[in-house]
């Protein structure tokens, strides 16, 4: 038999195998199964999870809460929410025994439920961090062993796994180095708008040197690829945005347009994928830009900013190239305002929504 997957060595942990889980075909399943990880303890992840799963119409599915079930309490009592939250163990979860009534809770493997002085909001610890990062394991373990068909991610804070010495990175890359994913992508989602991120996390002064021509390929591929697999698009059109003013103005305001942008295109377009650009940012994301399904964008804030002036309470965050579907709000943990004043679900809402709508569509990367 198969043994279940555990998170016992949080800080050793590098990668998880699927071989180590028992599965279960996702398409024998009524409904999509979200795990929904809470997120750093003393944010609003709990809250903004209730709230979104709780608000009226109330999301259709099976909902499995994953980290500190003393938080969902404390954030249910805060919202005057009256619900049952079954605990669940890991090795109950693995075997998909899973309660149907309330909530079900799961906590993760290695670490203990937090003491009231540790889940305190707006005052994150190194053992929230851990708790954070233990329940982003077990929930990639479900997923991976197919008893989710998705998981949602809470946000956690890059800083406290940084001192709890558990990771450097956020969900993304933290996502693709359990899984030994290869091409993993950042997507954001507004509305009908969709952008697909070249680079993320680094200082604007390193993005230039950060772009080659096979990365933004690439990311052009996977882009296409993804807009066929989950929105049905057989012919998507995928813009690529210029790195600099009026994309380089002929080489006067830099060379990165044809030196590295136009041939990743030529070289998409070859693939019979049909892309187009670059195209000035400014132009790219205007009422009046041209028509497109997606745009690669090269760097964090060119493409964050059109988002968030489409829908700043409403964005989601996907990850392409993973072998499940994750998606997340677009805010962070909002320490300032944990527990102060009631908490903004739509984003998460809508991560949750997308999420159930592009599980039944997935199928793993070169499947």
């Amino acid at each position: 038999m198969p043994r279940p997957f555990r998170s016992d060595s949080i800080a050793g942990q590098t990668r998880i195998s699927a071989r180590t889980m028992s599965s279960i075909s996702a398409s024998k399943l009524a409904s999509a199964r979200i795990a929904v990880t809470l997120g750093d303890p003393a944010g609003v992840g709990a809250e903004v999870t209730l709230r979104a799963l709780t608000s009226r119409p109330r999301p259709k599915g099976s909902f499995l809460l994953v980290g500190d079930p003393g938080s969902v309490e404390d954030a249910a009592a805060r919202i005057g929410l009256a619900m049952d939250f079954p605990l669940v163990d890991s090795e109950a979860a693995a075997a998909g025994e899973i309660p149907t009534r309330g909530f079900p809770i799961l906590l993760p493997a290695g670490v203990a439920p937090l003491k009231r002085s540790e889940r305190k909001p707006g005052k994150p610890t190194l053992v929230g961090a851990r708790m954070a990062y233990a329940s982003l394991l077990a929930a990639t373990g479900l997923a991976l062993a197919r008893r989710a068909d998705a998981i949602v991610t809470a946000p956690l804070s890059k800083e406290w796994l940084a001192r709890a010495q558990l990771a450097r990175t956020g969900h993304t890359e933290i996502l693709a180095k359990l899984t030994g994913a290869k091409g993993v992508r950042l997507m954001m989602v507004a509305g009908d708008l969709r952008v697909v991120l070249v680079t993320s996390h680094m200082a604007l002064r390193d993005v230039p040197a950060a772009l080659d021509i096979a990365g933004v390929r690439e990311t052009i591929a996977i882009t296409h690829r993804h807009l066929k697999l989950w929105w049905d698009l057989q012919r998507p059109k995928v813009a690529v945005a210029a790195l600099n003013p009026h994309a380089g103005d002929g080489g006067v305001y830099g060379d990165e347009e044809d030196r590295i942008l136009a041939p990743a295109i030529r070289k998409a377009r070859a693939s019979r994928i049909n892309a187009f650009g670059p195209v000035p940012a400014d132009a790219l994301f205007s009422a009046m830009g041209p028509e497109h399904d997606a745009v690669v964008a090269l760097y964090h804030d060119q493409g964050l900013i059109p988002i968030k002036q489409k829908d700043v309470h409403g964005a989601v965050n996907v990850t392409l190239g993973l072998p499940f579907v994750r998606t997340s709000p677009d805010h962070g943990t909002a320490f300032d305002r944990a527990g102060k004043a009631p908490a903004d679900p739509r984003s998460m809402r809508a991560a949750i929504q997308l999420a159930m709508e592009l599980a039944p569509r997935h199928r793993p990367p070169h499947a």
